[in-house]
């Protein structure tokens, strides 16, 4: 066979002149070269459909990054939005519950038909600009929810706030009557027994407590809940040092287990002047202010005789 007829590969090593020769005939490098073609051609395909694959698919992973990050965004101000509701829901429930106790004081019943309100409804913009197509239909559910809170919302502040127009009047006109009913705290603390039946810590049967009984410090200053004029100033039975104040119209406050007393039968006493101290005279298991309000000879729950 002739030199010609082959291929040679001549590999030198850097340095040393050593050198390697790889001769291989012509034919069959030829073979070799169509065997492993196919081999190489698909390899390299395989890399082509690969990039253009990732290519295609580069703006598409882009825009899912966009959006995940969108969508956390979304649902950390679905909660703070949500929360936020929730938290005006509870003010305005409170507000509502302050406002029915000055109707109880003021003797005043509000009717229905007496509020003017103000129709709401119809689509909230916001929420319609947030439903966009990215957002999943619990999100959406989400959206509908607080849409649909914020319209009862808005619907109950506006009959809330006609009945507070209503009632702001009449009490500008009832300011002297208002004056001498009970409305404030005789004394700060917490209470420990609640107006309603009970079991007696003393007998173990079942009675009315007639009061509430409110906790603190023996010596704390005791405050004459509305104006009106002392018509007991003294030690009462079970009561111990007790004081009872005529706030005229039929509604009468007492003051028992009084340490000290600082007022006498016949004073004018006006809403927030001290009385006494608070004790634990008479038939009491420790420091404490038995607070009673009576309407009319009957007593009642002094808990709605308590503005804040």
């Amino acid at each position: 066979m002739k030199s010609k007829d082959r291929y040679t590969l001549v590999l030198f090593r850097t340095g040393s002149g050593v050198h390697r020769k790889l001769t291989m005939p012509v034919k069959e490098a030829r073979r070799a070269l169509w065997m492993i073609a196919p081999g190489l051609c698909a390899l390299f395909l395989g890399a082509l459909v690969a990039i253009a694959l990732y290519l295609v698919n580069l703006n598409n992973i882009n825009d899912y990054s966009r959006l995940a990050k969108k969508n956390r965004e979304l649902e950390k101000q679905i909660n703070f939005f949500s929360q936020r509701m929730t938290d005006i829901s509870d003010q305005f429930t409170k507000l509502k519950e302050s406002n029915a106790r000055v109707k109880v004081m003021a003797n005043l019943a509000i009717m229905p038909g007496q509020v003017e309100t103000r129709s709401v409804g119809g689509p909230d913009p916001l929420a319609a600009e947030l439903t966009v197509s990215s957002i999943d239909a619990e999100r959406k559910q989400q959206l509908s929810r607080m849409h649909r809170e914020l319209q009862r919302l808005e619907l109950d502040i506006a009959c809330e706030e006609g009945e507070l127009g209503h009632l702001s009047t009449h009490l500008k006109e009832q300011q002297t009557l208002l004056n001498f009913t009970p409305s404030v705290w005789p004394v700060r603390g917490w209470i420990s027994s609640r107006f309603g039946y009970r079991v007696s810590p003393f007998t173990g049967r079942r009675e009315l407590h007639k009061g509430i009984d409110i906790v603190n410090r023996a010596g704390t200053p005791v405050v004459v809940s509305a104006d009106g004029q002392v018509v007991f100033a003294g030690y009462k039975g079970g009561y111990g040092k007790m004081v009872i104040v005529d706030h005229g119209l039929g509604k009468v406050t007492k003051y028992g287990h009084l340490s000290k007393i600082d007022v006498q039968n016949g004073d004018s006493v006006i809403r927030g002047q001290e009385l006494g101290l608070l004790g634990n005279t008479g038939r009491s298991t420790g420091p404490h202010l038995h607070y009673e309000v009576v309407l009319n000879g009957k007593a009642v729950n002094p808990v709605d005789y308590l503005l804040d």
